[in-house]
């Protein structure tokens, strides 16, 4: 049975953490809180939703190919952060099944 029990929270004071995935290597740390990327939230919701729901950060990494996530799967207008990551994550087990 996979475990993502070596994964800490992907921030960028983890450097445990998979990076890059987001939106580039350290979002918090090279850009004001108040000047994040937009969708930074959606992206966030969904590695962290991804991880908990079983995918590993190399799998995210393979499904991505380069990509960021909210490139990859694409935000709809008007979707919380919350919906996106469900879909998103719906999104990327078809993927990596293909």
């Amino acid at each position: 049975m996979r475990t993502h029990t070596t994964l800490k929270s992907a921030t960028p004071h983890n450097p445990a953490a998979p990076q890059g995935i987001l939106f580039f290597e350290s979002a918090l740390d090279a850009a004001p809180a108040g000047d994040l990327p937009r969708y930074h939230a959606h992206g966030r919701a969904a590695l962290a939703n991804a991880l908990d729901e079983g995918l590993m950060a190399d799998e995210v990494e393979q499904i991505l190919d380069g990509r960021k996530i909210v490139d990859a799967f694409p935000v709809w207008r008007g979707e919380s952060p919350a919906d996106y990551a469900a879909r998103a994550v719906a999104e990327m087990f078809v993927a990596y099944l293909q």
